[in-house]
């Protein structure tokens, strides 16, 4: 599936440069460095009372948000990302060019929440992105910002207002479509991904490759932990490695869909990874009989 993608002006759309970037979780800055203490979300929920409620479940993921009717949109500033972010997910960025301290400045002022948006090596950022809502935000003397964000609401670009000092686009909110798949079928699709995923984990296990997940019990609790839609959207965060897999998954607005392109792309992993290890195997039996 070809990806739907904005052009930006080729001083925003630099390959390779991105003002917000992964904070590191060894991070920890000196004390002489901090210009303020740590701001919450918290203190500016009386200052945006229009803005989209959420909370935190039991087991860390997001429950679901107040629902924006198909036909609002509204504005927002958008930061393009190097990598896809799906609601639920959990951020930990830092803002360091001057574009995007400005627009930190503005958010601490009028709001919490920016947008989110894969942009790839060639500059084209794709117009489906996901609304990030700062938690905690710290600013150094520097004046450099790191941010915790919650992922939220996926969302469409509809056009871009403005490309400067930062990008601010109108967007309109995405929800998922209501399923003609009954429960029992999502179930069904659910259990297939979960089976898919333990072959994957033993087979990276057995390969001593690096693995996300460890147990058969793990991928069975990652299933009933969430809702259809939380796990389909934690399986294209945490379990599929191709950006372009996780971006056409993030535009999906099925999740029987989406539950069924993950069950197909975990199967095509097992596979390669058995075939893998089947060389593997042919390979020591060979050297043991040459003994």
């Amino acid at each position: 599936m070809a990806l739907n993608t904005l052009q930006l002006p080729s001083n925003l759309a630099r390959p390779g440069s991105y003002g917000f970037s992964p904070s590191s979780a060894s991070y920890q800055p000196k004390p002489p460095g901090r210009l303020d203490t740590r701001t919450t979300a918290k203190k500016h929920q009386k200052r945006t009372p229009s803005v989209l409620k959420c909370r935190a479940n039991l087991h860390g993921c997001m429950d679901e948000v107040v629902q924006t009717p198909k036909d609002q949109t509204t504005e927002i500033p958008i930061v393009m990302y190097p990598s896809v972010v799906f609601p639920g997910a959990t951020l930990q960025l830092q803002a360091f060019e001057f574009r995007y301290r400005i627009m930190m400045h503005t958010l601490l002022q009028q709001g919490l929440k920016f947008g989110v948006i894969y942009c790839g090596k060639n500059g084209r950022m794709a117009d489906v992105g996901c609304i990030a809502h700062v938690i905690e935000c710290e600013r150094l003397i520097d004046g450099r910002f790191f941010l915790t964000c919650g992922g939220e609401d996926r969302f469409r670009v509809i056009e871009t207002v403005r490309t400067k000092p930062y990008v601010v686009a109108r967007i309109q909110v995405l929800n998922d479509h209501p399923s003609s798949e009954p429960q029992d079928g999502i179930g069904s699709l659910m259990q297939q991904v979960e089976q898919h995923l333990k072959n994957v984990a033993m087979l990276s296990d057995k390969l001593n490759l690096n693995q996300k997940l460890r147990g058969d019990h793990q991928a069975e609790q990652l299933r009933r932990m969430h809702s259809a839609a939380s796990f389909s959207f934690l399986i294209a965060r945490l379990f599929i490695d191709d950006r372009l897999e996780q971006q056409t998954l993030l535009q999906m607005n099925d999740i029987t869909q989406r539950l069924a392109r993950e069950g197909m792309y975990l199967e095509r992993r097992s596979k390669y990874l058995a075939a893998i290890a089947a060389i593997k195997d042919a390979f020591e039996h060979l050297s043991c009989n040459e003994k």
